[in-house]
């Protein structure tokens, strides 16, 4: 759906009808401008009311420039987030000798971290559709600062395990809703082009975190690796609070209030009511919406997998290859260059693939589809187990030469970004301005699996063998493979028959 489609409707604070103002705006309206009962105010059910395309206040319309500093901050935002939930790994036998914990206990401060991940977006994606995109990033940021610096400094194991959970708790802001930012400032056309910073911090700071802390870890300890992390993600938390509200619908509001035609306070008790249901709302999506359900399911998965060949690294390298720390650090290079190269193609090959399905839609007489997006997607579904089976029956052999399994790492890193790159911008284009919902559901239930990984991958890898175990995980991506192509036959179909996707027919 292009810009004119999903929002020429949707009226200007100017053109609000008369009938609207004089019950004083309903509660719903007050509070997050969505209209579900009032006529000719909105397309689908429920989906709030915003600025109109053609508004100069519309972050849409603003400069190139500015919409992309924006984007910047906002996407390093978080990297600061991905980079300290993997950073911690290269301190665990410190801090084990530091606190007097088995592996198994510290290792809980990369899953309680990654734990934070599902908990978060359930209340601070609704939240960011309920009162805007700032004042859940001011408040978030000063959480994920505060926190930070109290693992640095905690005085124990179970104050450190508590901190990290609510840094991943206050920090899962960024990497939920600054797609649903995204969303707020590009045209379907553009956001492409916008998403692949973010999917590039997203990923790449799994890789990043071994790769630096290795060295900050051998050369000033794990105090200093703790307090790299808080000052990285307080330096961006502060830019971070400083920039500009995006969520349309809470710029409309802030233009009634100007004008003077802010509805009266209603009781607590319909306030609390519309938190309630949009709360549930992330809850109501992955449950209901086969859409995000199998999306949900598809990406769980694989964010799992990946969190798991993170362990794999750990028995080949050092275990099985005799590498030293720093020089393990450095095979996280090899992640880092297959989302590089990801970017590089997403921004070419992926941008005229998109274009392409888009005029093939417009040629047909009807708005460009959601589906559009999925053109790399397929090839991602398909490099995925490949890469895995290599790394499988190569990495465990030291006769094999080191850069085999790097090779196969590359391929895995890029087919993740080309698989996350599509999807993501899928989820927004459903459903536009309820996309923080959508994207909480799909990042509470990655989170969820991701957490979980590391707890018995190790074990697994040590049971299993690497050949076993990552042909396991190689097994697995293999029955998803085919969720992409699902959503090219039936996606049109699923959002029929969804209450809250916005249908181009």
């Amino acid at each position: 759906m292009t810009m004119s489609d999903s929002e020429a409707g949707l009226p200007h604070s100017n053109n609000i009808p008369d009938p609207l103002r004089a019950r004083g705006v309903d509660l719903e309206v007050e509070l997050t401008l969505t209209g579900s009962r009032v006529d000719d105010m909105v397309k689908p059910a429920g989906e709030p009311l915003t600025l109109t395309a053609d508004d100069p206040e519309n972050p849409r319309n603003w400069s190139s420039i500015r919409r992309m500093t924006i984007n910047f901050i906002l996407t390093l935002w978080v990297l600061t987030l991905t980079y300290s939930s993997t950073a911690y790994v290269a301190s665990i036998p410190a801090l084990m000798q530091r606190y007097n914990m088995s592996q198994e206990v510290a290792i809980l401060g990369v899953t309680l971290t990654v734990f934070g991940f599902a908990a978060g977006p359930l209340l601070f994606g609704p939240a960011s559709e309920l009162f805007g995109r700032q004042l859940v990033y001011r408040i978030c940021g000063f959480g994920f600062t505060a926190f930070s610096f109290g693992a640095a400094f905690a005085p124990n194991a179970s104050s450190l395990l508590i901190f990290r959970f609510f840094v991943g708790f206050f920090g899962s802001a960024s990497i939920n809703n600054v797609p649903a930012s995204i969303g707020d400032y590009t045209t379907p056309l553009e956001r492409g082009r916008y998403t692949i910073s973010y999917a590039l911090f997203a990923f790449g700071g799994p890789a990043l975190g071994p790769l630096a802390s290795a060295f900050i870890q051998q050369d000033a300890g794990f105090q200093w690796n703790l307090r790299v992390m808080a000052i990285f993600c307080a330096v961006l938390s502060i830019l971070v609070a400083l920039a500009p509200e995006t969520h349309g619908p809470t710029l409309l509001k802030w233009r009634m209030a100007k004008e003077g035609k802010t509805p009266p306070r209603q009781d607590f008790g319909k306030v609390m009511s519309v938190f309630k249901d949009a709360l549930a709302r992330p809850i109501i999506y992955l449950f209901t919406e086969p859409v995000v359900m199998l999306i949900s399911l598809y990406l769980s998965i694989l964010y799992g997998i990946l969190y798991g060949f993170f362990e794999a690294f750990t028995v080949v390298y050092l275990e099985i290859r005799g590498f030293r720390d720093t020089s393990f650090g450095l095979t996280y290079i090899a992640l880092g260059l297959g989302f590089g190269i990801a970017c590089v193609v997403l921004g070419t090959a992926g941008q005229i693939l998109y274009e392409k399905g888009a005029a093939a839609d417009t040629a047909q007489g009807q708005p460009v589809q959601p589906e559009a997006r999925l053109g790399l997607p397929y090839l991602g579904a398909i490099i995925s187990p490949v890469s895995l089976f290599m790394f499988a029956w190569t990495a465990p052999f030291p006769s094999v030469h080191w850069v085999v399994p790097c090779i196969a790492e590359a391929l895995f890193a890029f087919s993740m970004l080309l698989i996350f790159t599509g999807f993501i911008p899928y989820l927004i284009d459903c459903y536009q301005m309820t996309a923080a919902s959508a994207l909480a559901a799909g990042m509470a239930s990655r989170a969820m699996v991701g957490s979980v990984f590391p707890l018995f991958t190790l074990q697994m890898y040590n049971s299993l063998t690497v050949q076993g175990a990552t042909s396991l995980l190689a097994g697995i991506a293999c029955l998803l493979a085919p969720i992409p192509f699902i959503f090219k036959v039936y996606g049109r179909r699923m959002r029929e028959r969804s209450k809250y996707t916005v249908v181009s027919n």
